[in-house]
């Protein structure tokens, strides 16, 4: 077991593709807003005003996203995974699983979701690791991926700086100190 933790950072690409994404999703709201603007000024109907308003705080929130992303783009100090003696923080951005102690992990396989390489990390008890996500978004995104892949612990390689390689034998090298245990019968 290493002695002192090992942090990834966010792919640049990875980071790239959300900023672009939210460019699109800004320009699209407002696109949306300016349609509904228009038949609100001709019909004055009370859905074309709806529809001006939702697009509108569309803008709002997509910016305020877009510049978090464009934030973590130009200051990559924030690690999107961090493996230590206790186990591994997921913070990949609203995806990831939070803090998963090694002492639940029954194992890490190399597995496909989505045609995407991603390394599923097995734990004792999938439903309490989905249970104590702080946000809804992660909770859903952690049972996604027990139906999908088994468990709620997916590592997205693609997503981390670094190779799929290194971030697999990384958290390798953190679980071969433990004992493998079999995944309890339910």
């Amino acid at each position: 077991m290493p002695s002192e933790s090992v942090d990834f950072y966010p792919s640049r690409a990875h980071v790239l593709t959300l900023a672009l994404t939210t460019l699109a999703l800004v320009v699209l709201c407002a696109v949306a807003a300016r349609l509904g603007f228009d038949a609100a000024q001709t019909s004055g109907s009370p859905a074309a005003l709806a529809a001006v308003s939702a697009s509108a705080i569309g803008v709002l929130v997509f910016t305020g996203l877009g510049l978090l992303v464009v934030r973590r783009l130009l200051l990559p100090t924030w690690p999107v995974l961090t493996l230590d003696d206790e186990g591994l923080v997921d913070w990949l951005p609203n995806l990831g699983v939070e803090q998963v102690l090694w002492s639940e992990v029954t194992g890490v396989r190399e597995t496909r979701l989505a045609f995407r390489r991603v390394l599923a990390i097995d734990v004792d008890d999938p439903k309490a690791v989905v249970v104590r996500q702080r946000t809804f978004v992660r909770r859903i995104a952690a049972s996604v991926n027990i139906a999908l892949v088994g468990t709620p612990v997916v590592l997205k390689p693609g997503s981390i700086d670094g190779r799929p390689d290194e971030v697999m034998s990384a958290v390798r090298e953190f679980v071969a100190g433990r004992a493998p245990r079999p995944k309890p019968v339910a």
